[in-house]
């Protein structure tokens, strides 16, 4: 009997060697992350609440390990019901391949964990999943230009070489004897598992950690050393499986926000109104609808109007445009004579959960789920379509990328176009891995625009080509980009990858600039409105810490409005505002007496001149702007006050902070509960709902 004993002590004692090998190099991997954001100074100004939260990341380092070790472990206890050496031997080398193996995959995920940060300032989320439901070439494609993968293999092989060779020294060791009484070994045996159902739950109370036992303080870098990538990628995974089941997961993200129902969200997101003691919740969510004043020049002059999704169109970026480093090219002119909102952000931090929102004003993505085939009454190109405009959607990527194919056709666009159609119509036109060049795509607009046809136009183009591998066309010959002191000593990648970027960038913007020349020589001048903005910030260049989360997440808003349309009224182009604000401001512009969804304000209201209700909401970081405060609009958020320079602090007394945590708050549920109700009506509906594609 003893003998058994000795061989399960002796094996878990190896196991115990293998844990303190693995939790060795996941510190290390969170003393990289340390290094990386050192710059903030918050580990310094915090000793103790960062110290306390390598102390939490060793906990969740330790679960992950501790679940990585289950079979082994399983397998260390058939020891005690043989005493065989042959099971021993067998047994000893299963351990020793099996957590190898485990050990490779966590190393592997770690890598890309820190990579993964370098493009979305983030561990490992749910986005990863775009590998898959993205054109899983392109981004594999991207991944091999800009990141060092010969390196990161070469630093993986390695660290399994080290791991070989300490495995090899353990075997070794000679194994120790247990000479006490039987009912002290089996107590001790008892003791063990108890420790290591411990690891696997790192808690003693009824739950075992969570995801939300990351936060430590307010502080967001210092919360971001707890999780490690393993970790996240287990929560993405959760994460995606919730996704499966929408209406669920909605609900249950609402209430977390401490909402129970749509009325109750509309008292805090409609302050200005006077509201009815008794408000049901249909009536909340038809007041998300308004109707535009009735306007008979309007009425009679309808104009085209062109909306343009920028590809990576950063606003943080247009800072550094100069001679030295020409950024903007032609675009630069017409920034500096048509209205420029700077004050401006994302909905999201990718494109698509940019795009969604636009489209249909939706805080959760569709274009994945069943519901891609349904007709949303949120969707922007209503209004226009029933106003008699034809509505053309044109993208510079593949039609069916995420499925917009089967999704944008049942949001009130009679005509797509995509990468195919561009490239059999213009002639000589090419394209990367992502879509036909900027160029091609603009040229394709343009045609499709002064097209002679009864109707007046609505375009939503989106741009492709500033993307990583960051490919341009042979033909374009790049202006000087020669990076400043400042920039270089700023960057978070090699010179040549952000000379790469910025030549993509600058060709984008160039292709914009050319696409509005044609435009404003020509007759199209006079009766078209043209708005552009971004879709997300690149965060490739430049590392952002907890006090630049504006510039973090800052795009552009460009305007060129005909003289006939333009407001009588000064436009303050110094407001704040997102994605959400875009097509209220649109929609009032170029429409009379037409309904539509809004769940922002319009940017041209004078009465509502410097009120609180501009600000700027991005659903991908769940924080909100204006030009005194911000807050995280999480049921554990943060509140900051904004200085002169734009800088967060955070200041849970903030007053101004605590209006926007409302609005945001009620803002982001209430639009949640649209959605929510719209897929509630559309699953009711039993009429099959065929899918419609209309290409041009």
């Amino acid at each position: 009997m003893n003998q058994k004993f000795e061989h399960f002590f002796n094996s878990v004692y190896t196991l115990f060697q293998i844990y303190l090998f693995q939790l060795v190099l996941f510190t290390a991997f969170r003393i990289t992350f340390i290094i990386r954001l050192i710059k903030s100074d918050d580990f310094f100004n915090v000793p103790t609440e960062t110290f306390n939260a390598i102390i939490r990341g060793s906990q969740f380092d330790t679960m992950i390990i501790s679940y990585g070790l289950i079979i082994p472990f399983s397998v260390c206890l058939l020891k005690l019901i043989t005493s065989s050496n042959k099971v021993k031997n067998i047994s000893s080398i299963f351990v020793s391949w099996y957590c190898g193996i485990s050990l490779a995959f966590f190393l592997l995920v770690l890598f890309i964990d820190q990579y993964y940060y370098d493009y979305f300032q983030s561990h490992i989320n749910v986005l990863i999943f775009g590998l898959i439901d993205d054109d899983t070439k392109a981004v594999m494609t991207s991944v091999w230009s800009d990141y060092p993968i010969i390196k990161i293999l070469s630093a993986w092989f390695a660290l399994l070489a080290i791991y070989v060779l300490y495995i090899k020294r353990l075997n070794k060791k000679k194994p120790f004897t247990v000479n006490i009484p039987i009912w002290q070994s089996t107590a001790c045996c008892f003791a063990i598992l108890l420790v290591f159902v411990l690891g696997i739950r790192e808690s003693v109370g009824t739950f075992p950690l969570q995801s939300h036992d990351n936060l430590i303080c307010k502080n967001r870098a210092i919360n971001f050393l707890t999780i490690n990538g393993v970790y996240a990628l287990k929560t993405s995974f959760t994460e995606r499986k919730k996704g499966d089941n929408l209406p669920s997961s909605i609900l249950s993200n609402i209430h977390s926000l401490g909402y129970d129902r749509p009325a109750q969200a509309a008292r805090d997101y409609f302050t200005e109104k006077d509201l009815p003691n008794i408000l049901s919740d249909s009536a909340a969510l038809k007041m998300l609808f308004q109707v535009t004043p009735k306007n008979k020049f309007l009425e009679e002059n309808k104009p085209n109007v062109v909306f343009i999704f920028m590809e990576s169109m950063s606003n943080y970026n247009m800072n550094f445009d100069s001679k030295q480093m020409n950024l903007l090219g032609k675009l630069r002119k017409h920034f500096a004579s048509d209205l420029l909102f700077r004050n401006f952000v994302s909905s999201g931090n990718t494109t698509i959960q940019s795009l969604e929102y636009l489209l249909i004003n939706t805080p959760v993505s569709l274009t994945q789920s069943k519901y891609r085939f349904s007709i949303f009454q949120s969707a922007v190109a209503l209004p226009f379509k029933r106003a008699g405009f034809e509505n053309t959607f044109i993208t510079g990527g593949e039609s069916s990328w995420r499925n917009l194919n089967e999704f944008v056709p049942h949001q009130g666009f009679q005509f797509m176009a995509g990468k195919q159609e561009i490239l059999s119509t213009i002639k000589n036109s090419e394209a990367n891995h992502w879509g036909a060049y900027d160029e091609y795509l603009f040229d394709y607009a343009y045609q499709t625009l002064a097209a002679k046809r009864t109707k007046p136009k609505f375009l939503f183009i989106q741009t492709t080509s500033n993307h990583t591998p960051f490919e341009l066309p042979d033909t374009y010959k790049p202006d000087q980009i020669t990076l400043t002191k400042n920039v270089k000593e700023n960057l978070q990648v090699t010179e040549d990858l952000a000379i790469k970027n910025l030549n993509c960038y600058q060709y984008s913007n160039n292709c914009l600039g050319t696409f509005l020349d044609k435009i404003k020589h020509s007759t199209l001048a006079k009766n078209t409105i043209v708005v552009m903005t971004g879709d997300h910030n690149n965060l490739m260049l430049f590392g952002f810490d907890e006090a630049h989360q504006l510039q973090q997440r800052g795009v552009p808003l460009y305007m060129y409005i005909p003289k006939k349309y333009k407001p009588v009224h000064t436009i303050d182009t110094s407001v704040f505002g997102s994605h959400k604000d875009i097509f209220p401001t649109i929609i009032n512009l170029a429409l009379s007496n037409s309904k539509y969804y809004s769940i922002g304000a319009n940017l041209f209201d004078s009465s509502k001149a410097n009120s609180s209700n501009f600000y700027g909401l991005n659903i991908g970081s769940s924080t909100a702007f204006n030009k005194k405060a911000s807050a995280n609009y999480l049921n554990a958020g943060a509140l900051y006050k904004m200085n002169d320079k734009q800088e967060l602090s955070l200041d849970d007394s903030n007053l101004f902070a605590k209006t926007l945590l409302k609005q945001s708050r009620a803002n982001y549920a209430l639009s949640m509960y649209y959605i929510l109700n719209e897929m509630k009506q559309i699953s009711s509906n039993k009429s099959e709902i065929k899918p419609a594609l209309f290409v041009q």
